[in-house]
């Protein structure tokens, strides 16, 4: 399978709606391709100038404080070259799944960041 590393720069942009109520957008700025992500010789491609597997990222969400806790809804918008003709039976059910493992993992990362914060509140348990 294709691994690929990116290193991007978001404009985030944040608001409050009420006490109970806030949105987020976060549009992506610089979009780079690493080569050899992690080795001596890693470099950063020239933006544009790369395999195109991802060119903008947009992401959206909206948080609700209610029944004891907060709900989150995201959206993730990408935009990416095509999948070869051809390809499709073996490329695309892997490029469909990336999207939930990179919304699982985003999620799963804020959930555990926000019960690290309550535990370490004086008098607060951590559900």
């Amino acid at each position: 399978m294709i691994t690929t590393v990116f290193e991007t720069q978001h404009e985030v942009h944040y608001e409050l709606v009420d006490p109970k109520r806030a949105w987020s957008r976060s549009r992506s700025t610089r979009v780079q391709e690493v080569d050899d992500a992690g080795k001596p010789d890693e470099t950063l491609e020239p933006v544009g100038h790369d395999r195109g597997f991802l060119w903008a990222m947009d992401t959206y969400w909206r948080f609700e404080e209610r029944d004891g806790g907060t709900y989150i809804e995201s959206q993730s918008i990408s935009l990416t070259r095509d999948i070869p003709t051809g390809l499709g039976w073996l490329i695309g059910p892997y490029v469909t799944s990336v999207p939930r493992e990179s919304l699982d993992f985003t999620l799963a990362t804020t959930r555990a960041a926000v019960l690290r914060r309550i535990s370490a509140q004086p008098g607060r348990d951590s559900r």
